[in-house]
């Protein structure tokens, strides 16, 4: 890790207590979840989604869309920045931040247009229309309230999931390189890099994959296929776009867990706030070091 950002021992300690008391309070509603009929049935068992009237060429404008214009907005930045990132010292940290505004931008840019688009397509008939999939509207407080809960439920389950999975990997034999972002992270030397990838990571990326995965993919398939189907599909696509097969299980349960948060608010901001919040506690772990001497 770079000395840039080597956080002081009474740092460590103190990042160190508070993810204990993260992971210990997460164990204890993750308990209170399962166990406890009455707040099982609250969560699991509801289904705060409206329909989204939305015919299959729609919805497919609605996934390619925003796909294709984040790769064109992240090739028309890479040519133009090219000699850029090429010169820069902390080169790959400057790319990381092309490639994650260019495609994230532009995809979240598609879908600003997607109504507008989508007024010249056929609706479905007797239906009234319904552009970006919507649910009921929560004050900030209870969407900070169910997003925080959500980071509770999902620290301890995927904490315990990633070091099984990483265990079983090593048992094998094979590499357990994590992704490159988080190498990137722990190395970088610039605090003007450093604010980039964290804007990308913790406010771009969050907007754009939970529009596209909870309220597109897994409301479409909710819909159509049920509810594990549903699970099912968006997690796994989800753990896939990450084109890390180190990290695709326990990402892809996170997906799973984010719509299952998505589903019962009925409030997209919620797995939006939930999954911010979980890579900026991913950055703390990075940061302090603590991650390195986990692993």
């Amino acid at each position: 890790m770079s000395t840039a950002f080597m956080p002081t021992e009474p740092t460590q300690v103190t990042l160190a207590v508070f993810e204990l008391c993260l992971l210990l309070a997460g164990g204890v509603l993750v308990y209170r979840l399962l166990l406890i009929p009455a707040k099982r049935t609250r969560w699991l068992g509801s289904n705060r989604l409206a329909p989204w009237p939305v015919t299959l060429p729609e919805f497919l404008l609605f996934v390619v869309l925003p796909i294709l214009s984040g790769y064109l907005f992240q090739g028309v930045l890479r040519a133009l920045l090219r000699d850029t990132i090429v010169a820069s010292p902390d080169r790959e940290g400057l790319q990381i931040i092309v490639y994650g505004a260019g495609f994230n931008g532009g995809a979240l840019l598609s879908l600003l247009l997607y109504p507008s688009l989508r007024k010249g397509w056929a609706t479905v008939p007797g239906t009234a229309r319904s552009e970006i999939p919507s649910g009921p509207t929560l004050p900030w407080s209870k969407v900070a309230l169910h997003a925080g809960a959500t980071l509770l439920v999902v620290l301890p389950v995927i904490t315990i999931l990633s070091l099984g999975w990483t265990w079983l990997v090593r048992q094998l034999g094979l590499s357990d390189k994590p992704q490159d972002l988080i190498a990137v992270f722990a190395n970088t030397r610039s605090p003007l890099i450093f604010a980039g990838m964290f804007l990308v990571s913790c406010v771009l990326a969050p907007l754009f994959e939970e529009l596209l995965f909870r309220a597109g993919l897994y409301r479409f398939f909710r819909q159509r296929l049920g509810r594990s189907w549903a699970l099912v599909i968006s997690g796994c696509l989800f753990g896939a776009l990450h084109d890390n097969w180190v990290s695709f299980p326990p990402l892809a349960v996170l997906g799973v867990i984010f719509a299952l948060a998505y589903e019962a608010s009925g409030d997209i901001r919620v797995p939006i706030v939930a999954h911010s919040l979980f890579n900026l506690n991913a950055v703390l772990m990075v940061l302090s070091g603590l991650s390195q001497n986990s692993s």
